[in-house]
Parts: structure tokens; C-alpha cells; sequence
């Protein structure tokens, strides 16, 4: 029997048959039990996500019910009807207002707890019998709420049902006295509701004193977890509900789909897998070839040259069959390298050229160029407000905003240039034989492809622009590569600091400027610098630099100061009636004081014009929220006051600026500062209109809630307003103006088109 001997090939094998099983039980100890892992992880999260949306939802709810019943409990015909116990009055008024805003039951009660009236909003909408609703079951239930120290909303159990319920007090001094209560029931259709806010299937309320159970192992006194089909991808997830005074009622029960976890999930193990098997099969393959390659022709040449030395064979013998072996092996290498080296140079989410291929090629072509005196241009350009999309939609939106710009770059480049993803969202074009004139028409041609696409973010169509700098080895004092594109850099924040959307050539850039801005411009830098370095530290430094704020808007206009100091009382109010905390108000009010810092940048040809704006002033107007962000960004504690003032002429219906926000995604506190602002702005004269009545404004507001502005705010206001009186457009120590009609406009809401009445419509157009 001759001897075992082994060979390179059999190497291989037993080294990928240790590979793949070191795979195999890697998979069964590690990946499969951290996969198990991360998808109970997410189920969980998952869970805490619905019962927060169900509880947040709840809650909404339940404060729309206290102010209505609060503002029932004002009313002198309920008022009446509770003091003299009519019982066929208190049916009538409820029946009247109450079934348009969800209230399925009410009654009123006295001070001992004696239920003295009760009324069924709607019949239709109630699934108890309406006789099982009287007066002797209703007053055991709400015993225990009946002191006014408790609360006076929440949940209640009635009958056999589990109703919403808010309570107000019918004496307007506040204490004791009978009581309106208002409530509506947990059924089914609200359950629907809540299931299509949770993202759930199937939510449902039990009545029950106690979880059911549960099959995962970490379950709490008050969760519960357990698959309900594995078919399906269903997990039912169970959390305890509690009334106002703390006793249990039951349990929500939600069934939450899990499909798409659990691909998530195998998809992330397979990943790894194939990653793993590919790794040692490119590990395996770089061993074979570089034995094939090497090992074997040398092992060959030796062999020949023992037998030669031996007296075998001739020196012939050396080069068969040598020559064809690496011929072939290094053309079938070829092609793998060639698709390595395709990798190295590109980007991988654009296609394009990556940084480090271009800064090969452009050392090359500048060295090349300089040499024979050949022309060379640089395009340098980056895509206007992507941090916003990117913010707004997420990564993905900002991925495919990309594509879509890289693709029009691309589609607009002529064969001998060069483009390339520099990083993030800013691109460059080399275009070899070419002056800066000639790339002029190239970046043109880039701009308007690019702007011809539009991109979805959260179901808004934006259009998509490019700032863009060029220059050439003519162009300024250009000693290296790095020095070319430095001055494209400089050409492209130019461009992006005259509005963006434009193209600024390097050797234009001495002859740009805002024509009387060289003051204004210094003052916004010299406020830059100095509020840059304020800590939340030293709050009286900061009131200190805010006083010299406004005393520098006072110099540029005399009624901006007066404008922002109107706004911050009017906002203020509306903060207050919305019962927001104390901090957040203080928060609103200093962004009402900076919400037109912006406004020291603004040219005074437009800031003080006294006829209609035209597009290039328009656009330089709106520019202003920007602007005033751009001087706030340097204080830190200023971070939670900045959006509202970039937001603040957002509207409600997505045809506002900067961005065109809509709806929720606006912040609160932008939708609070856009009623004060355009309120004062309608109730100040100006050279081309009077100011407009309490009444007149009230009424401009009211009408155009729920389209410019959040309908919630705009109540807000109204009830201040009611509440305030006249008051409410005077700023507290400060007596009104006897010569206000020859005011002149102040900003952001100043010229003709733009002013309220206009300014609730025309200043909500986007820009």
C-alpha cells in the first residue's frame, strides 16, 4: 500500500470543510440565539410603542373633553337647568352641543354626590340600555371623584361598561357646589380608532381584574406578551388600565404584526452567513490562485530541473507548457481585478466617481495642464437644504435624493468629464480642455436637470436645487490642486450665501456684494462671535445680549423691536391658555424676541420697500428664518428655541417656508409664533392700511384654522382674546401709540401682498 500523501488541492478541501462547519455551529450557538434575542427586543418595542400611542391618544382625548366641559360649565342655560333640576333642559342642551365633539353621556351632580340629571348625548352611539344608566348606579361609580382635590378626568367603570369621563365644577367659584360631568364610552368603534393610530389589529378592552397568560418569561405585573399565530406573524401584547384614582379596570389587548420583524430578523442572520461563506470562499480562492499562480509552475520548474541535473530530458523540456498556464491564469485574474479596482474608484450609492479616484485624476490632469499650458475647469457644487430632507424624511429620502441628483449631474456631463461624489451632498465635475466660460454652459446644464426632478418626503413633493461654485487655473492664485478646488469652495458658498439655486464663477467673486450690507453684515458677524461663546451658565450675560439686540433691530427699524416685543406678549398669552409648562413658555418667548433677527441681513431695499416686492426681493425675504438660525446656531442653549424660529412662517396646510412642513411635523412652539405673529401684524397700521379691529382679526384667525394654522392655537387664541379683551393688543406698561398710523411696516409681513389680511394668505405661498 503506498504511502498517503497530501496534496494542495486536498489542503483545501479539509480547510473548507472545517470553514464550513465553524459556520455551521456559529450559526446554531451564536446567531440563532442573538437573532431570537434582537426579535423579542423588537417585539417589545413594539408593544411600549402601541400602548404609548394608545395612552397618548387616550389622553388627547381626555383633554378635549375637559375644555369642552369647562366651557359647557360657563354656560348659563346649563347653569339654569342644574339649579332648577330640570332634568327635560339638561336633555335638550345636551342632545344640542354635545354629540359633535364624541360625548355619549352626561349628567350633573351635586356636592354630597347626588346625581340630580342625566342625559344620553346620542342614543344611537350608547350600546348600554339607556335604563340601566340612572342616577342611583352613576353616583356609587363617581363617589370616589367627587372631591375636587382629585382628578377630574380619566377613566371610570359604568355598569358594565368603561367610559372617558372629565368633570367641571358648574359654581364659577370653583369649589363645591353641583358638577358637570361629560363621558364617553370605550367602544367598539373607538377601539377601531385606537388600533389604526396604534398600528395594531384587533384592539380590544377587556374588563377583567388580572393579565392573562403570557408565554414569554419577562413578563410584568402589568405587560403581558404571547404569539397568537406564527402563521400569520401575530403577537398579542396586553397592558393593565387603571381609573383616576388608581383601582384596575381591565386590560387593552393588541394584536401587533410581526411579519416584517421576522424577516428583518432571518434576513440579518442569512446576511451574515453569506457574508461568513464568502469570506473564506474568497480567502480559499486567493490560496488556490496564488498556488496555481506560483507554487505549482515553480514546483514544476524544480521537478524538471532534478530530472535534467538527474540526466533526464533536455534543457528544452524547462519552458513546456509554462508559457500558456500563467497567460490564462493572469487573464482570468484580469477580470476580477479589473472589478476591484472599479470599486476602489467609485461611489457606491451614486455610481459616481468617490473622492479619492477624483483627487487622482484631478492631480493628474492639474500637473498635465500646467505643463503644456492646457485650460482645466472645476465644478464644485453641493444639493441646497439636504440636512432638511434629510431630517424630515430620514436617510432613506437623503439616499435617494442623492440618486436623483447624481443621475441628473451625470446625464448633463459631457463623455471627457469627470463626475464625482466628494462626501455627503456635495459633488464635483472635472472638465478637462476647457475655460471657465465653457464650464459655464456644463453647470447650467447641471442646475437645470437637477431642478427638473422633484422628491417625495412624507407625501410632499420638493423640489431639489443645487448651489454651485466653478473656476479654472486663470482664476485667482491657484498653486495646487488643493488650492483649485479651495477656490471653488469659496465660489460655492457665495453662491449659497446669495440664495442658493445659482452659479458663481471664482473670478467673479471680488465684484460680489449686497449693495448697503457691508454694515449690516458686520453687525450680524460681530453678534455671531460674541453670542458664540455664551454658556447656559450665565443666563444674565445672555438677557444682556438680547437687550442689544434689540436695541441694534430698533436702530435698523424702529418698529421691528416694538413688532417682536408685541409678538412675545401675544404668544405668551396663547402659551398660557394652552396650560403649557412654565419652561416651554420661556422658551417661546425668547424665540418670539429672535424670531426676525434675521431681518439685520436684509437689504434695505427690501426691508424698508413701500411698494411690491419683486421676485428676487421676495425670495431674499423669505430667506430671513434661515438667516436668524444661522446667527442663534452658535449659542447652545439656544438649540430648543431654534425651531421656532425657523418654522414660524410654516403653515398648517404644507404651503408655508422654508420648507414646506405640514400639519404635526411643525413644531408647536413655530405654530403658537406664526398666530401671534401674523395677529400683530394684522392689528398694527401701516402706510398702506389701517389696522384691523380685535374683532376683524379674531375673524381673519378663525377663518383660516385648519388650513395656515393649527386649529388648536387659533381656539387658543380666541379663548385669550375672549378672555383678555382689548388688552390682548397692548404690551403690559406700555401705553399704544397715538400717531400709529404713520407707522412704517414692519418686518417679514411688511409690504404690500404680503401684509395681513395678505399676509394669512399671500405670505403662506412657498417659496
Amino acid at each position: 500500500m503506498g504511502r498517503l500523501k497530501l496534496t494542495s488541492p486536498g489542503v483545501l478541501l479539509i480547510c473548507a470543510v472545517l470553514s464550513a462547519g465553524g459556520i455551521f455551529l456559529l450559526d446554531v450557538f451564536y446567531l440563532r440565539p442573538y437573532v431570537a434575542v434582537q426579535k423579542l427586543d423588537a417585539v417589545r418595542q413594539q408593544a411600549s410603542h402601541s400602548e404609548r400611542t394608545v395612552r397618548e391618544s387616550l389622553q388627547a382625548r381626555e383633554d378635549a373633553l375637559t375644555r369642552w366641559c369647562g366651557t359647557w360649565a360657563q354656560d348659563d342655560a346649563l347653569v339654569r337647568a342644574a339649579q332648577a333640576g330640570s332634568q327635560g333642559d339638561f336633555a335638550q342642551f345636551v342632545q344640542h352641543n354635545m354629540p359633535s365633539v364624541g360625548v355619549d353621556l352626561a349628567w350633573i351632580s351635586e356636592a354630597g354626590g347626588k346625581v340630580v340629571a342625566v342625559a344620553v348625548a346620542d342614543q344611537a352611539r350608547v350600546l348600554m340600555i339607556p335604563d340601566s344608566v340612572k342616577p342611583e348606579k352613576i353616583a356609587p361609580a363617581i363617589a370616589a371623584f367627587e372631591d375636587p382635590g382629585l382628578a377630574s378626568k380619566g377613566l371610570l367603570k359604568l355598569s358594565d361598561g368603561v367610559m372617558l369621563f372629565a368633570s367641571h365644577s358648574l359654581d364659577k367659584g370653583g369649589k363645591g357646589g353641583p358638577r358637570l360631568w361629560v363621558a364617553t364610552q370605550i367602544d367598539p368603534s373607538l377601539c377601531g380608532w385606537l388600533s389604526g393610530v396604534a398600528g395594531a389589529e384587533n384592539l380590544q378592552f377587556v374588563v377583567a381584574d388580572s393579565l392573562p397568560p403570557a408565554v414569554y418569561a419577562d413578563q410584568s405585573s402589568s405587560h403581558a406578551l404571547w404569539p397568537v399565530s406564527e402563521e400569520e406573524g401575530l403577537v398579542a401584547a396586553a397592558w393593565l388600565v387603571r381609573d383616576a384614582a388608581g383601582e384596575m379596570l381591565g386590560y387593552f389587548r393588541a394584536e401587533l404584526p410581526m411579519t416584517h420583524i421576522h424577516r428583518l430578523a432571518t434576513g440579518a442572520r442569512r446576511m451574515i452567513l453569506i457574508i461568513l461563506s464568502l469570506s473564506v470562499g474568497l480567502v480559499l480562492l486567493i490560496i488556490m490562485a496564488t498556488h496555481i499562480l506560483i507554487a505549482g509552475p515553480v514546483v514544476r520548474l524544480l521537478r524538471r530541473l532534478q530530472k535534467l541535473e538527474g540526466g533526464q530530458g533536455t534543457p528544452d523540456d524547462l519552458s513546456r507548457d509554462l508559457h500558456g498556464e500563467p497567460l490564462v491564469l493572469a487573464r482570468r485574474l484580469e477580470s476580477a481585478f479589473d472589478r476591484l479596482a472599479h470599486i476602489s474608484k467609485t461611489d457606491q450609492l451614486t455610481n459616481l466617481a468617490n473622492r479619492r479616484h477624483f483627487q487622482e485624476v484631478l492631480d493628474c490632469f492639474y500637473h498635465q495642464a500646467r505643463r503644456y499650458n492646457r485650460p482645466l475647469s472645476l465644478i464644485v457644487m453641493d444639493v441646497d437644504f439636504f440636512k432638511a430632507v434629510n431630517d424630515s424624511g430620514g436617510h432613506q429620502a437623503g439616499d435617494e435624493l442623492l440618486k436623483i441628483v447624481a443621475a441628473a449631474i451625470e446625464q448633463a456631463c459631457r463623455k471627457a468629464d469627470l463626475p464625482a461624489r466628494l462626501g455627503g451632498d456635495e459633488f464635483a465635475v472635472l472638465l478637462p480642455e476647457t475655460g471657465s466660460a465653457d464650464a459655464a454652459p456644463v453647470a447650467d446644464r447641471i442646475r437645470t436637470a437637477v431642478s427638473d426632478h422633484a422628491i417625495s418626503v412624507r407625501g410632499l413633493l420638493l423640489n431639489v436645487t443645487v448651489s454651485i461654485g466653478i473656476t479654472d487655473l486663470n482664476a485667482g492664485e491657484i498653486d495646487s490642486p488643493d488650492a483649485m478646488v479651495s477656490l471653488a469652495d469659496k465660489a460655492l458658498y457665495r453662491a449659497k450665501e446669495l440664495g442658493r439655486n445659482r452659479t458663481i464663477q471664482a473670478n467673479e467673486l471680488d465684484g460680489l456684494a449686497w449693495n448697503n450690507q457691508s454694515e449690516s453684515r458686520a453687525k450680524v458677524g460681530i453678534l455671531y462671535k460674541k453670542l458664540a461663546g455664551l454658556d447656559t451658565q450665565f443666563k444674565d450675560l445672555f438677557l444682556r445680549a438680547i437687550e442689544e439686540i434689540v436695541e441694534i433691530l430698533a436702530q435698523r427699524d424702529p418698529h421691528m423691536a416694538m413688532h417682536a416685543m408685541k409678538v412675545q406678549h401675544a404668544a405668551a398669552l396663547i402659551s398660557q391658555e394652552m396650560e403649557l409648562p412654565e419652561r416651554v413658555i420661556k422658551r417661546i418667548e425668547t424665540a418670539a424676541m429672535l424670531h426676525d433677527i434675521g431681518m439685520l441681513a436684509m437689504p434695505d431695499s427690501v426691508l424698508l420697500c413701500h411698494g411690491e416686492l419683486d421676485d428676487q426681493q421676495m425670495y431674499l425675504m423669505r430667506r430671513h428664518p434661515l438667516l436668524s438660525v444661522q446667527i442663534m446656531e452658535g449659542m447652545e442653549f439656544l438649540e430648543q428655541e431654534i425651531p421656532a424660529v425657523r418654522y414660524h412662517h410654516e403653515r398648517f396646510d404644507g404651503s408655508g417656508y422654508p420648507e414646506g412642513l405640514a400639519g404635526a411635523a411643525i413644531p408647536l412652539t413655530a405654530r403658537i409664533l406664526a398666530v401671534a405673529d401674523s395677529f400683530v401684524a394684522m392689528t398694527s397700521p401701516r402706510v398702506f392700511r389701517s389696522a384691523k379691529t380685535l374683532a376683524q382679526a379674531v375673524a381673519d384667525l378663525e377663518a383660516a384654522s385648519g388650513t395656515l394654522f393649527d386649529p388648536a392655537v387659533v381656539e387658543a387664541f380666541v379663548s385669550a382674546a375672549a378672555r383678555v379683551g382689548e388688552k390682548i393688543m397692548e404690551m403690559p406698561g406700555t401705553e399704544p401709540a397715538p400717531d400709529a398710523a404713520k407707522a412704517e411696516p414692519a418686518p417679514g409681513q411688511e409690504t404690500p401682498g404680503q401684509e395681513n389680511g395678505q399676509a394669512v394668505v399671500e405670505d403662506s405661498k412657498p417659496a
